[in-house]
């Protein structure tokens, strides 16, 4: 009778743990989904003034984030993703499952020249700012502080040049 017992309390202990975890992981997303939210918000404010029907837009919709290790189907993570549509080509800012530490990783997409490159937005908890991060192959990503003008210089790459 004492394994019966003892597994009765493994399985008590581990109902706790569960339980703690998942009170944790609701508590990280609905911070991290707070700042989020401010870096979109951010991104809007900066690009206001530029904004033109049909040359740049900016939008957001509703977005379940998703990672190799955590399939879409049960991730519970809801989240926005934001579209800038400039000069008729997307570029996409899409949340990725969270990581170690709270760590915050959003895709880029639409804007790498690179065969093999990624972007992506990043925020490493107890830092409040963004990091924009370049990985071309193996060796160490370049990384920038993410702010208006260096947006804009990323932007204004996929304005198509006049030949001439």
């Amino acid at each position: 009778m004492d394994d019966v017992r003892q597994l009765g309390e493994m399985l008590a202990h581990y109902a706790e743990s569960e339980t703690h975890k998942k009170q944790l992981f609701e508590t990280q997303s609905a911070v991290w989904a707070e700042r989020i939210s401010g870096l979109f918000d951010q991104i809007d404010q900066w690009l206001a003034p530029v904004k033109r029907p049909g040359l740049l837009e900016v939008s957001r919709e509703d977005y379940v984030a998703f990672g190799a290790s955590v399939p879409v189907e049960t991730s519970t993570f809801k989240t926005e993703k934001l579209t800038i549509e400039i000069a008729g080509k997307p570029v996409e800012i899409v949340p990725e499952v969270m990581g170690a530490g709270g760590l915050i990783s959003l895709a880029v997409m639409g804007l790498t020249a690179a065969r093999y490159g990624s972007i992506s937005l990043v925020c490493q908890p107890p830092s409040t700012d963004w990091q924009w991060r370049k990985t071309n192959g193996l060796k160490d990503p370049d990384t920038f502080v993410f702010d208006a003008n260096f947006l804009a210089q990323q932007l204004q790459s996929l304005i198509p040049r006049e030949r001439g």
